[in-house]
Parts: C-alpha cells; sequence; structure tokens
C-alpha cells in the first residue's frame, strides 16, 4: 500500500495492483438491510467500521466498440442497460486502462471497461440531509483510479465528518483525453477530446439522482480532488455541462495551464494517426488498446510524458496537452470564462503544498551544484533572471540546496500560477474563493526523500493516513489532518472555512499545518517576478 501512495503522490499513479479488478456480478435477491434504491435498481453494499460502503457500481454503459471516444452512455431501464435483481456492489470494479508505469506507456493495466464509482455513507436516511463530497483523483490525467488505498475516501473519513463521500473512476490517457479532426467529425457535437472529464459530470448527475437514498443531500455536493483531480475541477468550473450539479469546490495542487485549442491537440495527435494507419473513424474504433497506447504521442514532441514538470523549464519547450478548450465540455479556457461571467460560481478552495516538486534532483548535495542549475536553466531567459532569482532564493535561506531548489520550482511551476488563477476567481467570482499553502513538514522524511510540505501531503493528511506513511506519526502530524478536516469540513457546510482570520484570495492566504496562520500573501516577491517575467507559461498542464 505505502509504494503504490507514494509513487501517486509523485505526480505519477503507479499502480501496483496488476491488473483489472473484476466487480460482482449482479444477485438475484436482497441479502441485508445496506440496500439501496438507484435509478437503475437495487445495489448492496457492505459494513466496514460502522459506515456503509458500496463498490464499483457501474453509472454509464461501458465505452467500449461504437461507445469508445464518444460522451458516456447514462444507463437506463428503457434501454435494457440496467441490471436486473440486486447489484452485488461489495468490490470495486476495474481501473480505467493506464500505462503499467511512469516509464513505460506502452504496457498497460486496467480495462477500457471502467466506468464505475463507489459511495461511502455514515448514514442511510432517506431523509438525505448529509453533505456529499465528491473525489476526484490524480494521475496527469493518465492513471489512477478512485478506490486506491490511501489516496481515495475510507470509512473513518465518512466516519468522523458525518459525509457522504463519491469516488470514480474516468477514461484517462488516450481512450480520455483524444482529440482528433477524425473524431469530430464523427461526433454528434462536432468537437473530440476530454471524454474523461464527460465522465466525471455524468458522476455528478448520477449523484443528483441517487444520492438522497444513500443519505447524502443533492442540494450540498462538494468536488474536490488534487493534482489532475483539481486540474479537472478547473475545467468543470468553466464547463456549462457541470453548472448546477455542484456547489462547493476544493482544488489541490491543480494545473493552471488550460488553453490548448481542439485544432492545436489534433495537429500534434497526427503523429497518432500516422503511426496507426488509419484514415477513417471505423479503423479507429477497431483499433485494440494496447495499440492505442503504443502508438500515442508519449514522447513526440509536445509529448504528453510531462517529464520534466518538476524541473526548471527549459525555455521554450512545452510539455503536451491532454486537456483542450474544445468548444464543448470546455467552451473557453477558464479564466476568460470566468471574467466573460459564464463559469461555475460557486465558494472554491485553492491549495498547495509549498514543496510541490519535493524528491526531485535527489542528487543535489552542494550550494554550488544549487547556483549552477539556475544558471544553466534560466540563463537563457534572460542575463539577469538568474542574479535575481539567487537573491530572491538565497542559499541563506535554507541549510540545504535541495529544499531551496524545491521552493523555486514549486513556486514558479505551481503556485505562483495558481495565484493567478484563485486572483481570477476571487475577482469576478461572486462566491467567496479561499487560498492556502500547506507549510508543515511530515515529522519523518516519508519513503526516506519526502522531507517537506510533498505533493499530495494535505490529501494524504485529509484522508487521514499520515499513519500509513509514518509509523510513528507525532502529535503535530495527527494535528494537521485535525487542523484540515475542521477548516475543509466548515467550508463544506457552509461556504467559509472554520478559522474566522482566513479572509476571500484578493486579502490573505493561509498557511495551514497543525494550526491556521493567515498571512497577507505567500512569497509576495517571488512571484511577483516569476509571474512578470513570462514564466506563468511554464506552469503544470494536466
Amino acid at each position: 500500500m505505502m509504494l503504490s501512495l507514494l509513487s501517486l503522490l509523485a505526480l505519477r499513479l503507479a499502480l501496483t495492483t496488476g491488473g483489472p479488478v473484476q466487480h460482482g456480478a449482479p444477485l438475484t435477491a436482497v441479502t441485508t438491510s445496506h440496500v439501496v434504491m438507484t435509478e437503475c435498481g437495487l445495489v448492496k453494499g457492505s459494513v466496514e467500521q460502522g459506515v456503509n460502503v458500496f463498490k464499483g457500481i457501474p453509472y454509464a454503459e461501458p465505452p467500449v466498440n461504437q461507445n469508445r471516444w464518444k460522451a458516456p452512455v447514462p444507463l437506463s431501464n428503457s434501454t435494457g442497460t440496467c441490471w436486473s435483481g440486486t447489484y452485488d456492489a461489495t468490490t470495486f470494479g476495474a481501473q480505467c486502462t493506464q500505462p503499467i508505469n511512469d516509464t513505460d506507456f506502452t504496457q498497460t493495466v486496467g480495462n477500457e471497461d471502467c466506468l464505475y464509482l463507489n459511495v461511502w455513507s455514515p448514514s442511510l436516511d432517506g431523509n438525505g440531509s448529509l453533505p456529499v463530497m465528491v473525489w476526484i483523483h490524480g494521475g496527469d490525467l493518465v492513471d489512477g483510479n478512485g478506490s486506491m488505498v490511501g489516496y481515495s475516501p475510507n470509512p473513518e473519513v465518512a466516519k468522523d465528518l458525518q459525509f457522504v463521500f463519491v469516488s470514480m473512476n474516468y477514461r484517462l490517457g488516450p481512450m480520455g483525453f483524444m482529440t482528433l479532426d477524425l473524431l469530430s467529425k464523427a461526433s454528434e457535437t462536432g468537437t473530440s477530446g476530454n471524454y474523461g472529464f464527460m465522465d466525471q459530470i455524468q458522476v455528478l448527475k448520477w449523484v443528483q439522482s441517487n444520492i438522497r437514498n444513500f443519505g447524502g443531500d443533492p442540494g450540498k455536493v462538494t468536488l474536490f480532488g488534487q493534482s489532475s483531480g483539481g486540474t479537472s475541477i478547473y475545467a468543470l468550473l468553466a464547463s456549462p455541462l457541470a453548472a448546477g450539479l455542484f456547489h462547493r469546490a476544493w482544488l489541490m495542487s491543480s494545473s493552471a495551464i488550460l488553453n490548448k485549442t481542439s485544432s492545436e491537440a489534433s495537429r500534434d495527435n497526427q503523429v497518432f494517426l500516422t503511426t496507426t494507419g488509419c484514415a477513417d473513424i471505423q479503423c479507429l474504433l477497431d483499433l485494440s488498446v494496447e495499440k492505442i497506447f503504443k502508438d500515442s504521442p508519449w514522447t513526440v514532441y509536445p509529448g504528453w510524458a510531462m517529464a520534466d514538470q518538476s524541473n526548471l523549464p527549459t525555455k521554450g519547450r512545452f510539455s503536451g496537452a491532454l486537456a483542450v478548450v474544445d468548444g464543448y465540455v470546455v467552451p473557453q479556457p477558464p479564466m476568460v470564462a470566468w471574467q466573460q461571467g459564464k463559469g461555475v460560481d460557486v465558494p472554491t478552495v485553492f491549495g498547495n503544498v509549498a514543496e510541490e516538486t519535493d524528491k526531485y534532483k535527489l542528487n543535489m548535495t552542494t550550494w554550488g551544484e544549487y547556483r549552477s542549475e539556475v544558471i544553466q536553466q534560466l540563463g537563457p531567459f534572460g542575463s539577469e533572471i538568474p542574479n535575481k532569482i539567487l537573491q530572491l532564493y538565497p542559499e541563506s535561506q535554507h541549510s540545504s540546496p535541495k529544499l531551496q531548489l524545491s521552493d523555486l520550482t514549486s513556486d514558479l511551476r505551481v503556485i505562483c500560477p495558481v495565484d493567478v488563477v484563485a486572483g481570477i476567481a476571487d475577482s469576478y467570482f461572486k462566491s467567496f474563493t479561499y487560498r492556502y499553502v500547506a507549510t508543515q513538514w511530515p515529522s519523518q522524511p516519508v519513503q526516506g526523500n519526502r522531507r517537506y510540505a510533498f505533493h499530495g501531503w494535505d490529501a494524504v493528511a485529509f484522508f487521514g493516513d499520515i499513519k500509513d506513511v509514518i509509523p510513528n506519526p507525532s502529535q503535530s502530524d495527527l494535528d494537521f489532518t485535525a487542523n484540515l478536516r475542521l477548516e475543509i469540513s466548515t467550508f463544506v457546510k457552509t461556504g467559509e472555512p472554520a478559522s474566522r482570520t482566513w479572509k476571500p484570495t484578493k486579502i490573505n492566504t493561509a498557511l495551514l499545518g497543525a494550526t491556521t496562520t493567515v498571512i497577507s500573501f505567500y512569497h509576495r516577491d517571488q512571484c511577483s517576478f516569476l509571474l512578470q517575467n513570462g514564466f506563468f507559461s511554464y506552469a503544470w498542464i494536466n
């Protein structure tokens, strides 16, 4: 479990399950009271730690054959796609097809038939009064699933907060985000790509239709996600298809760049058609999943592999985008949509951890190496850039060159760009938006090399899994979980965090740890310099 979790939190969900997990076949009779009616029929769950758990509930038809590269098709009794009897929801469904690891994109695990969701509920009270939190997992939009131990809802957090939690599997990589003119021409909407986002929207529709029978209030839905899960919410906050389906949003470590057009993505993805030899839609539908992954543009520039996203940038070099502005799911870049009053205006929390890029440059041990890295990588951006950066991120600030480089790359790639995103939202949303940076470090290095507030640290804390990554967590570790849960649970209930001193984004930023400290701006001088010199363009993508 620990290896899987930590690989995931390093931006790539290197799953260790080995292959798809098959969901149970429909049952023919109701055998316990832990049975809930959905629009598609009865589902039978189990009880874990006093919490009702429903695993692997299908929320759409399998996206295979003629349903491949199309919007998810809801299950329906009228079309005969629902189940008969009582569905056995005691086993997680198959994870969506994805690369076997973050270096070999040609071998895959998972299954194309993967559109399943999971529910954790502390009470099946039919009155449906409990707040609902819907989780979107991260993984570069390339890997992951909604049931990973240590990185998904669990009975303990549902019981502690008295919330209903929902997680999902959604299509990934080329199956979820392939954009091609050939696919657009065959589409009813005249667009292609963003199928994974459509899956997420379908889950939100399922929640609206069904969650009351699981004890949840469909009028109190908070969407939350980390890394590319946060990026997904960034997209949905600009999608008219998601309007009215959720009422709060919490983005952890999301990307700030989502502006690639369908035509640009289709041009970049032409290498896929050339490699496969396909010239018509039927050829694409007949391809095996294995060939699709093998022939996708992982490493052909601009590529989907995103190998340099946690290092200092190379001037003029950008990673490829899976998520696109397609004119349908995402009609405009999110910040443009917000400025025009066309976004999904809900109370929103934008979160980061202080050392988003912790674990990289592990061999850096001297300040000479640090200076050399800054000069070599940032010199091409302007002769004065490295000197100013070395003044803003000086050797005297930290005892470790690795920590200083992590602070610099984290600010440049993620934190400062998200400041821009949060600031635009705060300016144009009628709802309040809030900003935080989690600054508390783990009491012990995690897996030997994550010493600081690493990517995913806030998700680990919220789910209550610090005890699984730190053998003997300190009281401050446990207090971090308690404080984060207090702030977020209050936000879920009221639209505002628990700390009355934590004001909206333009006024201050909260520094989260065992307690909440409020400051006017995190790394103001550093972010101002980086943003004024064009580094927003090198922010994370996907």
